[in-house]
């Protein structure tokens, strides 16, 4: 998982699936300074939690 180098130097090659490291780390970060920009008290925010599901890819190589 996440298409490391160890996965592509392996004898044979690993199949592996792509994570979008970068977007991930971009909504985090919208994310966060959503909630910083939000000035309500927590409590009044309630315990909603926000998902958000990224396209992955999977990288097939030679174990496949």
């Amino acid at each position: 998982y996440d298409d490391s180098a160890i996965a592509r130097h392996m004898d044979p090659p690993l199949t592996s699936v792509r994570q979008p490291i970068e977007e991930m780390g971009r909504r985090m970060i919208d994310l966060l300074l959503t909630e910083i920009a939000d000035r309500r008290p927590a409590v009044s925010r309630g315990l909603e939690r926000r998902q958000m599901v990224l396209a992955t890819e999977l990288v097939e190589r030679a174990s496949s």
